[in-house]
């Protein structure tokens, strides 16, 4: 087997492992992927509008009132209104959306880390270094990206 079709190989299953992991994490928190994607923007950027997190999560933006709608209710988060507009309301993480966070995160390195531990020095650098370069990659999406027909 050539190492594209290796690589292509434990990529799917090791989606199919990570989607398992959250499947089973985000069941026991009570939580779906879609909210889950929110508090952890939410982690990431701090407080930020909710029209700012609809553009940032690509979906609309009821579907994002939706998503509110259940994490205010469990004090995940919270909405408060813009101080200078009130229109605009602002999402802000709570202690308990931010500690779930972190512990899923936490969850994730751990299995990653193990995996990177079995790795040389100079391979863990170029392991680093592929990350990196997928970030910027994952940062470069368009907003509508085209799903190809012929993915292999």
């Amino acid at each position: 087997m050539r190492e594209k079709d290796t690589f292509t190989q434990y990529f799917r299953e090791a989606q199919v492992g990570f989607s398992r992991f959250f499947a089973v994490i985000l069941t026991q928190a009570g939580l779906t992927l879609p909210q889950y994607a929110l508090l952890n923007q939410l982690a990431l950027s701090g407080s930020i509008p909710m029209t700012e997190a609809s553009k940032q999560l690509r979906i609309t933006k009821p579907a994002v009132t939706h998503l509110v709608d259940r994490l205010e209710k469990n004090k995940y988060l919270k909405r408060l209104s813009h101080p200078k507009d009130r229109r605009i309301f602002l999402l802000e993480i709570q202690p308990k959306g931010l500690s779930l966070v972190r512990g899923v995160q936490s969850q994730v390195l751990d299995i990653l880390l193990k995996a990177l531990s079995q790795f040389s020095d100079q391979d863990q650098k170029t392991i680093t270094q592929f990350y990196a370069a997928l970030v910027q990659h994952l940062a470069a999406i368009p907003n509508k990206p085209k799903l190809e027909k012929n993915v292999s």
